[in-house]
């Protein structure tokens, strides 16, 4: 592929990576909930999902994405029930104000973060119409090679460090503010109706 071709991706996934919708919106609420760590994670999650539709555009491997269309049921039962777990610990943190401190990220907590960010891809129709209508409009996909795949790879993984550094990290400068405000409870109360907001978009897409 012809290297303005890489930078016309890479210009595309800026505007996909920052243009407003769930993903970003959910990575901000995370990072405010539980820090920076959860954000990236939920982010990580994200651009996996991404990378999946990606390499079924490639492949042209479009009867998998018609099975993965009527089972997506599957992915947002798993999706939605962790964002109503998110959304619960929030309204938990708001009811209990004394408890607000950052909390040590664990292991199974950062296991559903990710999960949650891998289910909002796979459920969300902008990455998905993205990937597999808009994409091939624009780029022949049956020339991309595995050397060119990998950099366009490398590519979605370099604009996801950039848009998640943005997001996430604005988002912890917004969280340690709340908290040296005293505000934090109030945030949590948010946090906990966007989440509960994006669980039943989820639902009703």
């Amino acid at each position: 592929m012809p290297i303005e071709s890489y930078f016309l991706f890479a210009g595309a996934l800026l505007i996909l990576f920052f243009s407003p919708g769930p993903g970003n919106i959910t990575m901000v609420a995370r990072t405010l909930d539980d820090g920076p760590v959860h954000g990236f994670v939920y982010g990580g999650g994200i651009i996996t999902g991404d990378i999946f539709w990606f390499t079924i555009a490639v492949t042209g491997l479009t009867a998998v994405a018609d099975r993965v269309g009527p089972a997506g049921w599957v992915f947002k039962v798993i999706g939605v029930g962790i964002l109503l777990w998110f959304a619960w610990k929030s309204f938990d943190s708001f009811r209990n104000p004394a408890a607000l401190k950052m909390k040590k990220p664990t292991h199974l907590g950062l296991a559903a973060t990710y999960a949650a960010g891998v289910a909002m891809p796979l459920t969300n129709p902008k990455p998905i119409v993205f990937y597999l209508t808009l994409l091939p409009s624009f780029f022949d996909l049956s020339q991309i090679n595995l050397a060119s795949y990998l950099v366009m790879v490398g590519i979605m993984l370099a604009m996801y460090v950039v848009g998640a550094s943005v997001h996430v990290g604005l988002a912890h400068r917004a969280r340690n503010w709340l908290q040296a405000k005293g505000i934090k409870r109030w945030a949590d109360g948010l946090i906990a109706l966007v989440m509960l907001g994006i669980a039943v978009m989820l639902i009703l897409r």
